[in-house]
């Protein structure tokens, strides 16, 4: 416009309006009025809802001849006519305060599905109703599901782009039915749907109002909510600020602002001084009274009352604001109840007021609207001047009062439509969008009181990102000059922007502008700029935000290795940390220490401490803190110099972690030179987070420069090794090794090649072609000196080139599906020419996967570095592939930047389901092999999904033994291939016995990871079942329950039931003469995988109570199978006048006790001390030699029970075994069963049966009141054999400690006991009987000597003839001895009852005796 028109058209306008003041230019126009529906509005909105150019007008509320609530649409027919349009009503039911007042509740326009055309929302007497425009824009509406099926009453709702989207959102808020609960929500618009939205919380309001307004002027809308409690005596108000990110927080300072219920609230800029001010109507507690309160916003974001105010005030009425009178100035109208009771609750009459600013803080009132429930200005005759339209009654309760009314402005003066703004300007920074143009101009308005709707679509003249279909009198960005947006969709888009004057008229759009954004734009981070650098995304602060750890040269030349903190999408620096500065190597996030928390690892050169050279270090997580791991052997220093021998530095790819041992945890392998320039491939296996050389790793070939990477090549479950690298012959080449079944890594020549042999080169493994194995992505230099990035395909026996790109050396590619399509993507970055100095052509490209292959994304915009490195992560949490990028670009600056990427906010890649049908069934011994089904991964929103064989596996196993989740396999990985399992199982080995926790999640080519699957639990048990006890209760005289207890840790087989058999513990013969079977069997009575329990009937011919009980044939669930057991019992208690025996459990000692030996019965325990077979150290006697223990000590009990008559110890003992002989030790192994196994152990192989030995055993008492070397009392005893197994045996008369010995002493000599006595014990026996008349079955002929030599005992009858003659196997030794009768002949056939008459001959001298047979 011509600026010396628009001044001149000013100054008349400013005289004819000075002539014209305090004048009402209001006039009913009846033929309009008729165009418009009498039903009463509750309110009225203004806006071109048939895209014809012309304002129309909407009306709404309840009316009860019309059975509900009503939308009715008169169209502006811009002929100075009006016509009816769209119409509908919803059959409902009102409120109890406005039933004949027009309903309590609203309408309110937006574009709300943003398709360029004004949609409605309805709320209100039990509805809540989104309406969307016809697709056409022809303004007819049709019910949506955008919003959720609710019943409102007492409501209010108002659309706002709260979060600054572009897109309306909506406050809510009344009472839902039929619950009668209070409702205050905010709803966010997704584009497709209005979502409640949990994070905001309101005070619960109903029966009031809302507005939204950018009060603080910075940029997005601020809400004020006014109403009641459930209190009815109660008015509550609600100021929250907006803050840049949508989020709504209480101002608790703006006291200025009471309380209001039923109330109205407008923001206007009344002062013109270009922020918005307040307008509030309602009623007011404090006041008791219905108010009006208007407010100044001055200073900016502070409110308090204009000097003057007014003195009308309404109750559930509305307010509008325009500048009516052309004078640049704000006034308004307000209309509702005038008149209420019962606290608001009651409506008694309606009015209205307009009224004019007078620009001096002072506002007159120019006319009243008697009846007046609503109010609305528009431009009816489009004459750019105001008009107003008014609906109401003059009667509340009488229909034919009802009225809705057109006032045409009548006022003289003109008003041009404003200039649109020009010089548009639109840019991006970081995920922001700009947009920003020069202000308009208007003939009336000054450009601070002008405001501006901008339109931005994804197509020329679209609506996509915000609509240009704008509300009459209302603005969609306000008085700002600017527009932002955060994280709006990569991709062109096209906008325009036009001025709104104060009149409510609108410019012509302006000139169409674009703005083309990139997926990837830099991002806002600070960090420092580094080259020769590695780096690290990964979640060690565990907040579910990755981190970083950044390593290399500043442009100032000094070296860094820090950490930084991901804080709500912001990294800075962690302060607390101390880790000493490494550069040009590689850098690894990993949990090695398996605690749950990430250690971090680095190889690399170092300048510190007056060292400088190649550095290796490991630093552990202690409590957040990371401190160096100084017990791993990568820290050996065999000559002590301070410098370890594992020190090395193979450049970017110089070491790598894997579980190549499949134990679980992560192993370490790493390659180049260390300090004395020797080169290296080492490999160290996990020891419980200490990592040790893997010296059977002997095929493996020292590199330099190194690039090492453990990979399952050939998917066989078993990590493989791949080096490239020059050894000491200088040849440069790639050599595979594949990992065997033994674990050993051998050469494979099929996949060795000259072809990928570099130097300065990088490697990326990554399965771009999903088909399970995992390919890669190589830059460096050649054998030739040419520059190569090759993308290689893993032919499963071989490497296959299928793509050449550009070439680049000291850099890094990495792989990553950027776009969110399903396939990976590659970065390459490095130094593009061998020219010029290093880092001088720098080159960055991402290349995309597409049917035709890897093509170049022509339309990014990122820094070309070089001495690169490059990582993909997702550090916002978005949902897509962020880029780290470090290096030197080719102006010499040095950078180190974090791109975001955009692709989330319209195509986030969705995360894997969880694996499923996780099983862990397949173990064997100390191996489990862990399987699950692969999941599927869900399709994004542009169609793109990882396939099945693309995805990869993360694993998490605990022992529960110890309550860690994560002590066998980690499950804390950083974002990278670390740890990534390319089939969905996993064999683990080496497992100790336990309880064992796993689950397993799936990762896809974004690194999205899923939800972990269910905790699934194994355990492994490797040791079989053995007997814990084995109780016999002697129930009758020939029956006996037998409960065997297992010891098993784990669980019992019970379907293979042990088998249990008894002997007797000295005559097995039990059965019938010749039969090969002579054990009894015990019926079974119940087997519950813990107990076993069985009967055991003794047969009549059964000789005495003792029995040998044998178990075998248990196994557990694993099939651990037991080792057959068995076991000696004996009744628990001894009857003192028949007499008895008890033998210990393991059979090896028992005790005799003749009739009447003990005053009273008995309850005997035999058990044994379990003496280290090497603690049975000789003892050497002055004058008597050595003596040696050659079987337990066992404790007899009750200690210090004496025997009225002498009982019979039997003692087992070896008739051969192993004599060691150590350097200050020596002692029988007993353990040693053979002569080979002896001289194994270098020991001497002793027949103790032999004279030749020079060995005397003998049984003997521990006595400690005995001084000496040797507190034993030598008791002497003959030698039998049971069963084929030599025994001792010997008279005491005591209970203790009692072992067997064998001596060289000479000398031992008998005890007191007189040697020219025989005696029989028990006096009288019962051979071959079951036990019914007396238990024993034999009596032992008692006799002592002063030295060895030879006896006899003969057996008479009464009659004088002879029965048996016994001679001992072996020499009589001196002291107590012992020989046995079994009651049988010679013929081995049991002699009659009877009387006997015993002799035992010695050289010279005959003793007798005599003894009895009593059989049944």
């Amino acid at each position: 416009m011509n600026t010396h028109y628009t001044c001149l058209r000013s100054i008349l306008t400013g005289l004819v309006l000075s002539i014209l003041t305090a004048q009402d230019p209001f006039v009913i126009d009846s033929s309009l009025s008729n165009a418009l529906p009498q039903s009463i509005a509750n309110s009225i909105e203004i806006a071109d809802v048939d895209s014809d150019g012309y304002n129309d007008i909407i009306m709404s509320g309840y009316d009860s001849t019309r059975f509900g609530l009503f939308i009715d649409v008169i169209k502006g027919n811009g002929d100075n006519g009006l016509s009816s349009g769209f119409s509908t009503n919803f059959i409902t039911y009102p409120d109890t305060v406005s039933e004949f007042s027009g309903g309590l509740g609203n309408i309110d326009l937006a574009d709300v599905n943003m398709d360029g055309n004004i949609d409605i929302y309805l709320n209100g007497s039990a509805r809540s109703e989104l309406l969307l425009n016809s697709s056409s824009g022809s303004g007819y509406f049709s019910e949506s599901n955008w919003l959720q099926n609710m019943f409102v009453i007492h409501s209010n709702g108002k659309l706002g782009d709260v979060n600054m989207d572009g897109k309306p959102d909506l406050f809510l808020m009344g009472v839902k039915q039929p619950a009668d609960n209070i409702l205050n929500e905010l709803f966010l618009n997704t584009g497709t749907y209005l979502d409640e939205d949990p994070t905001t919380i309101f005070p619960a309001l109903f029966t009031g109002s809302s507005a939204w307004g950018d009060y603080d002027n910075d940029g997005d809308p601020d809400l004020i909510i006014g109403g009641q409690t459930a209190n009815p005596n109660s008015s509550v108000t609600r100021l929250y600020q907006n803050d840049p990110i949508g989020r709504l927080t209480e101002v608790t300072t703006a006291d200025a602002i009471s309380g209001l219920k039923s109330g109205a609230f407008h923001f206007s800029d009344l002062d013109s001084d270009g922020d918005l001010d307040l307008i509030m109507s309602g009623w007011d507690k404090i006041q008791g009274n219905l108010v009006t309160y208007l407010l100044e916003n001055e200073p900016l974001g502070t409110f308090s009352l204009f000097p003057q105010q007014i003195d009308f005030a309404v109750a559930h009425g509305t307010i509008d604001a325009i500048d009516f009178n052309l004078d640049g100035l704000q006034d308004f109208v307000i209309a509702g109840a005038d008149d209420v009771s019962n606290y608001s609750g009651r409506i008694n009459s309606l009015s209205g007021r307009v009224y004019l600013n007078n620009g001096d803080g002072t506002f007159e009132e120019l006319k009243q609207l008697y009846g007046a429930r609503s109010a609305k200005f528009v431009d009816v005759n489009d004459d750019g001047i105001p008009d107003l339209v008014t609906s109401g009654t003059r009667e509340i309760g009488n229909p034919d009062k009802s009225f809705s009314s057109v006032f045409i402005n009548n006022n003289t003066g003109t008003n041009d439509n404003p200039d649109p703004p020009s010089a548009l300007t639109a840019f991006a920074v970081s995920t922001r969008a700009i947009f920003s143009w020069g202000a308009g101009s208007d003939d009336i308005d000054a450009s601070g009181s002008l405001s501006y709707n901008i339109r931005i679509g994804t197509t020329s003249g679209g609506n996509q990102l915000i609509s240009s279909s704008v509300p009459y009198n209302e603005s969609n960005v306000g008085k700002r000059l600017i527009r932002e947006f955060n994280e709006i969709p990569h991709g062109t888009y096209y906008w325009a922007v036009q001025t709104v004057d104060g009149a409510g008229n609108t410019s012509e759009w302006s000139q169409q502008d674009t703005l083309f954004i990139a997926r990837l734009v830099a991002s806002t981070q600070s960090l420092p700029g580094v080259y020769y650098s590695s780096a690290g995304w990964a979640d060690y602060t565990e907040d579910g935000i990755p981190d970083m750890a950044l390593t290399g040269i500043t442009f100032s030349g000094a070296s860094i290795t820090n950490l930084f903190e991901n804080s709500s999408g912001l990294l800075s620096q962690d302060l607390d940390q101390d880790i000493q500065a490494v550069f040009g190597g590689h850098l690894s996030w990993v949990d090695y220490t398996n605690d749950g928390h990430l250690d971090l690892a680095m190889t690399g050169f170092q300048i510190s401490n007056f060292f400088g050279g190649f550095k290796t270090s490991f630093y552990k997580w202690e409590n957040g803190l990371y401190v160096v791991d100084m017990d791993s052997e990568i820290n050996q220093d065999a000559n002590f110099d301070g410098i370890g021998d594992y020190w090395v530095n193979g450049g970017v790819n110089g070491h790598h972690w894997g579980d190549y041992d499949n134990d679980g945890d992560l192993d370490y392998v790493q390659g180049g030179f260390d300090n004395t320039y020797i080169r290296h491939l080492d490999v160290f296996y996990n020891d419980n987070g200490i990592l040790r050389l893997d010296t059977n790793q002997t095929n493996l070939i020292p590199i330099n420069p190194a690039i090492v990477q453990w990979n399952d090549l050939n998917r066989d479950g078993r990590l493989d090794l791949v080096s490239i690298g020059a050894d000491a012959e200088q040849s440069l080449r790639m050599r595979v090794y594949l990992n065997n079944s033994n674990y050993i890594l051998t050469p494979s020549m099929t996949w060795e090649s000259e072809i990928f042999g570099v130097t300065a080169g990088a490697i990326a493994f990554g399965d771009y072609n999903s088909d399970g194995y995992d390919d890669f992505a190589l830059t460096g230099m050649n054998g030739n000196g040419d520059l190569i990035t090759y993308v290689v395909q893993n032919g499963i026996n071989t490497f296959i080139v299928t793509h050449i790109l550009q070439g680049v050396y000291y850099g890094k590619p990495s792989w990553g599906d950027y776009d969110s399509d399903g396939d990976l993507d590659l970065l390459i970055a490095g130094q593009s020419s061998t020219e010029g100095a290093l880092g001088s052509v720098p080159a960055t490209m991402v290349y995309y996967q597409d049917e035709n292959g890897f093509s170049l994304d022509q339309t990014l915009s990122i820094d070309s570095v070089g001495i690169s490195f490059s990582q993909w992560g997702d550090y916002d949490v978005d949902g897509d592939l962020d880029l780290f990028l470090s290096g030197f670009k080719a102006n010499q600056d040095v950078v180190a930047q974090v791109y975001d990427n955009l692709e989330s906010l319209e195509n986030p890649n969705k995360v894997p389901n969880p694996p499923y049908l996780l099983d862990d069934t397949n173990i064997t011994n100390g191996t489990v092999n862990l399987t699950w089904t692969a999941p599927v991964d869900p399709e994004n929103a542009n169609g793109g999904s990882t396939p099945e064989l693309g995805l990869r596996y993360q694993l998490q196993v605990g022992y529960e033994d110890e309550n860690n989740d994560h002590a066998v396999s980690t499950g804390h990985y950083g974002i990278n291939e670390i740890g990534l399992i390319n089939r969905p199982q996993k064999n683990l080995r080496n497992l100790e016995e336990g309880n064992y926790s796993w689950r397993v999640r799936a990762v896809d080519h974004g690194y999205s990871t899923s939800n972990w699957s269910n905790t699934e639990y194994f355990y492994i048990d490797v040791t079989a079942p053995s007997i814990d006890t084995i109780r016999a209760n002697y129930v009758s005289s020939d029956q006996i329950i037998l409960v065997v207890k297992f010891k098993e840790d784990f669980y019992l087989d019970i379907n293979k039931e042990p088998t249990v058999l008894v002997t007797h513990p000295y005559y097995p013969d039990l059965g019938e003469e010749g039969t090969a079977d002579d054990s009894l069997i015990v019926d079974k009575q119940s087997f519950n995988g813990d107990e076993w329990t069985g009967v055991l009937i003794l047969p009549d011919d059964y000789s005495g109570k003792a029995i040998q009980i044998h178990v075998y044939g248990a196994q557990d669930d694993r099939k651990n199978k037991m080792s057959p057991a068995s076991i000696f019992k004996t009744p628990e208690s001894i009857i003192s006048q028949f007499g008895g025996t008890a033998i210990s459990e393991n059979g090896q000692v028992s005790i005799l006790l003749p009739q009447n030996a003990v005053s009273g019965d008995i309850s005997i325990s035999i058990t044994g001390q379990n003496v280290p077979p090497d603690s049975s150290s000789y003892i050497y006697e002055v004058n008597r030699g050595i003596t040696y223990l050659i079987s337990d000590l066992y404790d007899v009990k009750p200690f210090e029970q004496s025997l009225l008559k002498p009982g019979i110890l039997r003692i087992g003992f070896p008739d051969s075994t192993c004599l060691v002989t150590e350097p200050l030790n020596q002692y029988f192994n007993l353990k040693c069963n053979n002569e080979l196994a002896c001289a194994e152990l270098g020991g001497e192989w002793i027949a103790m049966s032999e004279d030749d030995s020079g060995m005397t055993p003998f049984i003997g008492m521990v006595d400690t009141s005995i001084t000496g070397l040797l507190p034993v009392l030598k008791m002497g005893g003959s030698q039998i054999s049971v069963g084929g197994n030599p025994y001792m045996q010997v008279q005491i008369d005591t209970f203790g400690t009692y072992g067997a010995f064998v001596t060289m002493d000479t000398t031992l000599m008998s005890d007191s006991i007189d040697v020219e006595t025989i005696v029989c014990q028990p006096r009288i026996f019962s051979p071959g009987g079951s036990g019914s008349v007396f238990e024993f079955t034999e009596t032992n002929i008692l006799y002592s000597l002063e030295r060895s030599e030879e006896v006899t005992a003969r057996i008479f009858n009464l009659s004088g003839r002879l029965k048996r003659i016994i001679t001992p196997e072996f020499s009589s030794e001196p002291g107590h001895q012992v020989m046995n009768w079994d009651g049988k002949d010679d013929y081995g056939k049991i002699v009659p009852s009877g009387l006997y008459i015993v002799t035992l001959e010695k050289e010279d001298t005959i003793l007798r005796t005599t003894v009895g047979v009593l059989n049944r």
